[in-house]
């Protein structure tokens, strides 16, 4: 099975950092995790619907696809 990736960069944030995981939802948790312990938003901001949205469409295979 391929890892997830998705990049804060997804998110419209100048940031380098990338996750990865087996699934959507846990490179989301690690993407919530990290936009509040270094970008300072609240647990809300990080759990959106926008936020739901752009990890829905922009979470992919590591590979690319």
């Amino acid at each position: 099975m391929k890892n997830k990736i998705l990049k804060c960069t997804d998110f419209g944030v100048d940031c380098p950092a990338e996750f990865r995981g087996p699934t959507v939802d846990s490179v989301l948790e690690q993407a919530k995790k990290h936009g509040m312990e270094v970008h300072g938003q609240t647990a809300e901001q990080v759990s959106s619907d926008a936020v739901m949205q752009i990890a829905a469409t922009k979470a992919r295979d590591e590979d690319g696809s």
